[in-house]
């Protein structure tokens, strides 16, 4: 509900108004019936014969098995006013006149007639007998027949209603009309339509709006408890209201009445901590007494003797409620008086609209209210409803446009963010991009220096010297450029996976070999064609395998040379992990590494720098020779075996970001 504010003069205008108008609906419809046209059609007299007992009903009472004799009695007749305790069957019997061109325009109206009834015309039955295995139970359902021209006959006419009802059950026959049947017809289709067709529609517009209020608290049950407190009472005040449509009971008198009584009891208990809670009050001893109450007069109401039960209950249950809401109704309208807003006024209005309607209807169930009369409080309970609709969808709406308002600025803040997160970024992106690039330019001087500086700086020494010959300064110089060339391969931008720079180093060895009478074979095998290393493992990988070519050329005297790449899938292990690795094999048809000649085998510092290289991919390299040839064998771990990379081969493109690289192996 929203906070406390100053509630405009012409609002509490517009308030009072609408009282006004819910004051004047009640009298608006009743000067709708035909009150003063029906006045000179009623039956106000009758001789009543009450017998005892029906053969489906209990009785009890002092007149249990006993016979009244014929007594005149004005209508309405209330049972509980008139013949308290009594149960049985009452016939009345009424004279009425018809005019010899009224004959056949003649019918029965008869707004209440309670529990049950049957009807007679000069001796003949005008209505068929009751299923005896079900209850009857019209209390509220108006009674209209057209009486058939061949039962009347001009004069004087005998006409018997026969009510049969329980004890204290508000049995008992209401003020009846007999007359012209367009007039009679019109009195009862207005009477059903206020009694039935309009409880209907009330009752299920309490339902159909009780379910948004409900649904509101599931979705939000601490902050709309007030909600779901009223729309429970309102779906158990809807569903209780049904009652007054049946035409049989569907269940024994003795659950029934406790039943639909304790059911109203709870709904109305419901809505008076509604109340309470809308203008702040937070009694909790209040609600915990009010829930008390409720328990002990349900279980009251299922225990009082079916005989005493309408006598008593409107002590133990009615009034006490009835007290009770006037105590709650009171707090709320002080509280909306001193603390106006307008939730607290227009619930107001719908409360006081109830009070009315409600006093009425506990009249009417302790006696003292006319038997005849239309039960209110259902029919005007939709208005306070629908007034807590209103405010809900105030609410929702209300707070749909704060929550539209908080999306735009928090849009706007997050745009804000994203600026600066992406500045943020490109200029840290910048920064990575220099690091890069010096790293690289490192790395580069590096390799260089302890490569081609390192080989150019021996060749110039021997030079100057004079300590070398011309075929070893060409091999020097050869040298040294595969080794520039190595280096360009391995960090060259057009390298994108190992075969990449393979087919580089294909390109500038196979010539040269081919010149030399070796043939070379590469062999590409399944799912090896996409593996990317960094630029400092592929100038490893690179290193290893002209060295191993180297040997097999210059050592072994192979003729054919074959190098293999291939992907090998391992067994799962203990814990169902499998680790895939790539393998590069070497293979030559030389004379193998013990049958060199001493000139070529050289210290064996090639092998070292292989094992060397190795160990810093993390890999395994394994050499195997004979008289027929060399083997030899390089296996690389996958670092991650779905994307196809091998040891630190995820180092990052030339314009990724440093946190997204692998540090190289």
């Amino acid at each position: 509900m929203e906070a406390a504010t100053p509630l405009p003069a012409r609002r509490l205008v517009l308030a009072a108004g609408i009282v006004l108008a819910l004051a004047i609906i009640p009298l608006a419809i009743s000067w709708t019936m035909p009150f003063a046209a029906l006045l000179q059609w009623q039956l106000g007299e009758a001789r009543l014969t009450l017998l005892a007992g029906d053969g489906k009903t209990a009785n009890s009472g002092p007149l249990a098995g006993a016979t009244s004799p014929e007594a005149p009695v004005s209508l309405p007749d209330a049972w509980n006013k008139t013949h308290p305790g009594f149960g049985g069957t009452g016939r009345y019997r009424f004279t009425v006149h018809v005019e010899p061109g009224a004959v056949a325009d003649r019918a029965l109206y008869i707004p209440r007639l309670s529990n049950d009834g049957a009807l007679e015309i000069n001796g003949q039955a005008l209505t068929e007998p009751d299923d005896p295995d079900k209850a009857a139970w019209r209390w509220n359902r108006p009674f209209y027949l057209a009486v058939p021209a061949e039962m009347l006959h001009a004069g004087d006419n005998s006409l018997v209603v026969s009510v049969t009802g329980v004890a204290n059950s508000r049995a008992g026959l209401s003020a009846s009309y007999f007359g012209p049947r367009a007039l009679l017809s019109r009195a009862y289709g207005l009477r059903w339509f206020l009694q039935i067709d309009l409880l209907w529609i009330a009752n299920l517009t309490v339902v159909v709006l009780a379910i948004p209020l409900l649904f509101s608290w599931l979705r939000d049950p601490a902050g709309s408890v007030n909600y779901g407190l009223f729309g429970a009472g309102s779906m158990l005040f809807g569903l209780r209201n049904f009652h007054g449509l049946f035409g049989s009971l569907p269940m024994p008198v003795a659950w029934w009445w406790p039943l639909v009584s304790s059911s109203l009891g709870w709904s109305l208990c419901f809505i008076f901590v509604f109340l309470l809670r809308v203008c702040d009050y937070r009694w909790r001893r209040f609600e915990a007494a009010l829930a008390a109450f409720a328990i002990a007069g349900t279980i009251a109401l299922f225990t009082v003797p079916t005989a005493r039960f309408m006598a008593l209950s409107p002590w133990i249950w009615y009034i006490p409620l009835f007290l009770t809401g006037l105590f709650c109704v009171g707090a709320f309208t002080h509280r909306t008086i001193t603390k106006p807003t307008l939730h607290r006024v227009v619930l107001l209005v719908g409360v006081l609209g109830q009070l009315g309607p409600a006093l009425h209807d506990i009249l009417w169930i302790q006696g003292s209210g006319s038997f005849s009369s239309v039960l209110w409080m259902a029919l005007s309970f939709p208005m306070m409803l629908i007034m807590t609709s209103v405010l809900l969808a105030d609410d929702m709406a209300r707070t749909r446009a704060a929550l539209g308002s908080m999306n735009k600025l928090l849009e706007a803040r997050v745009a804000a963010a994203r600026q600066d997160i992406e500045a943020l970024y490109e200029s840290r992106r910048a920064r990575e991009h220099e690091a890069i690039g010096s790293e690289e330019r490192l790395r580069l001087m590096r390799d260089m220096h302890d490569g081609v500086g390192t080989r150019l700086s021996l060749l110039l020494s021997g030079i100057t010297r004079g300590e070398i010959s011309a075929e070893e300064v060409e091999d020097a110089v050869r040298g040294s450029l595969e080794e520039l060339h190595l280096l360009i391969d391995a960090r060259g931008p057009s390298t994108a996976t190992l075969i990449d720079a393979l087919a580089n180093l294909r390109y500038r060895l196979e010539p040269r070999l081919s010149a030399v009478g070796v043939e070379t074979r590469w062999e590409i095998g399944p799912g090896a064609d996409n593996l990317v290393l960094s630029a400092e493992t592929t100038l490893h990988v690179l290193r290893i395998i002209q060295e191993c070519i180297t040997n097999a050329v210059r050592h072994g005297h192979a003729r054919v040379v074959t190098l293999r790449i291939e992907r090998l899938d391992a067994a799962p292990d203990a814990q169902g992990a499998a680790a895939p690795s790539s393998v590069i094999t070497v293979m030559d048809d030389g004379i193998g590494i013990d049958n060199a000649s001493s000139a070529t085998k050289g210290g064996g510092r090639g092998l070292a720098n292989i094992r060397a290289r190795t160990d810093a991919l993390g890999g395994t390299f394994t050499l195997r020779s004979d008289g027929t040839g060399t083997l030899a064998r390089l296996i690389l771990p996958f670092s991650d075996g779905a994307s196809g990379k091998v040891g630190d081969a995820a180092a990052p493109q030339r314009d990724t970001p440093a946190e997204a690289r692998p540090v190289p192996g």
